[in-house]
């Protein structure tokens, strides 16, 4: 089967350029002859905007000498009130903006996905014309401002893409900060079948990569680097993601924080370390996880947090096995892996628990158990100079054994169940 390739480059491509608009060009002649490769040739690109991905397209680089970079961001406050849903917003400072760039709107009344990011299509005195319409009222009284950050590569309902072989520079010391719920180097939402492979993203003021309510994502040989939040975030209900032989480095936040409702994932043969919080983060009715592989040092605070939840389902069926956990707590803890949940089955298998470049005191311990409620199962690990397994009391204890259960988890020999969709699929 013949595949349509459209290269881009400085110069001796199909397409040249230096920016975002040549690129962009290229994916969409390539989509609209149903799908294909856009190869990006050596060169560093200006991404004024985002790269807009869309369905079955395959976007290349030449390696670590294809570099994405964001260029520096500019701001303005909003005027007056801007109603919800509107397709545009009142700026102090119109002549900021120029038309084609990326555009983050946010107050203090606005958050998280209530937040909107969009291109600048038209501008009309202070009014600026949006691609999106507005998520949520924003006001010059609750300081509502306007400001040129934005994933510097996002697919918003695709599937059938794939990203390989360059690197994001996302040039954090001059860009302002924007949240994985809207942002990151990488961002999809309401995806299907993303692959991600060879790609480093690095220095961005926001997470690495976020993807938020896909399924089937797969992340290999990925390094998220020196980003100011979050490595990885997968989030808000994703379903069947893999993430295999990558790194999580130096992120100011967790290394991997599994956000909302995320299941049936695995986490193998990554490196996580040096981040500024946890090395992975589980929270509110994250289940069916495998973390499996890993080596987990010099994080922050825990190796793994199961994260406190009001309604205590925090972590269910989650097998933590054959990973080495090394020097986490390097500011602050006093356990490698800290339970804060009534997580059900939760399995600990074959892990190492090492202090290398710290001295532990007795108070330290591999797993620390935070909550009655939490259950689980403990088998073959090893610590190496301090207790494997101690509780904030005797009754936190009573639920864990030693005993592992015959049958394995569900998530580590069955395909994902059609249900664990149905959040997502309306």
């Amino acid at each position: 089967m013949e595949v349509i390739e459209i290269t881009v480059g400085h110069q001796g491509a199909a397409l040249t350029g230096t920016t975002n608009e040549i690129i962009q060009l290229a994916i969409d002649r390539v989509s609209s002859l149903g799908g294909g490769i856009v190869t990006l040739l050596p060169g560093k690109y200006a991404m004024h905007d985002s790269i807009h991905l869309r369905s079955n397209v395959v976007l290349r680089g030449s390696g670590t000498d294809t570099v994405l970079w964001k260029p520096p961001s500019v701001s303005s406050p909003v005027k007056g009130l801007n109603g919800y849903g509107l397709y545009a917003v009142a700026v102090d400072h119109p002549d900021k903006f120029d038309i084609g760039s990326g555009i983050f709107i946010t107050d203090d009344l606005s958050n998280a996905f209530y937040d909107t990011v969009a291109t600048v299509c038209w501008k009309d005195g202070n009014d600026l014309g949006l691609s999106k319409p507005l998520n949520h009222d924003i006001s010059a009284r609750a300081k509502g401002t306007a400001t040129t950050v934005y994933p510097i590569v996002c697919g918003y309902d695709v599937e059938n893409v794939r990203l390989e072989h360059f690197v994001i520079e996302g040039n954090a010391s001059e860009n302002k900060y924007i949240h994985g719920c809207r942002g990151g180097g990488v961002f999809f939402m309401r995806s299907k079948h993303i692959q991600m492979a060879n790609l480093t993203v690095k220095d961005y003021n926001g997470d690495g990569i976020s993807f938020q309510q896909c399924i089937n994502t797969h992340i290999e040989n990925c390094s998220c680097l020196n980003n100011a939040g979050i490595g990885l975030h997968p989030g808000s209900g994703s379903v069947g993601f893999v993430i295999r032989n990558s790194t999580f480095r130096g992120n100011k936040e967790d290394g991997i924080y599994y956000c909302l409702r995320v299941s049936y994932s695995s986490c193998e043969n990554c490196i996580i370390e040096n981040n500024g919080r946890d090395g992975l983060s589980i929270g509110h009715r994250d289940t069916d996880l495998i973390i499996r592989g890993n080596l987990v040092k010099g994080n922050g605070r825990y190796g793994v947090y199961l994260r406190n939840d009001a309604g205590g389902r925090s972590g269910d069926r989650v097998l933590i096995a054959h990973n080495e956990f090394q020097d986490n707590c390097a500011d602050s803890g006093n356990a490698e892996l800290f339970f804060d949940a009534a997580a059900e089955d939760v399995r600990l298998i074959g892990n190492a628990f090492t202090a290398v470049e710290r001295q532990r005191d007795s108070l330290f311990s591999g797993v620390y158990v935070n909550h009655p409620g939490c259950i689980g199962y403990i088998d073959g690990n090893r610590t190496s100079g301090y207790s494997l397994l101690s509780a904030d009391s005797a009754t936190s204890l009573i639920n864990f054994s030693t005993a592992l259960p015959e049958q394995a988890l569900d998530v580590e020999h069955k395909p994902v169940p059609a249900g664990a969709m149905r959040h997502l699929n309306g």
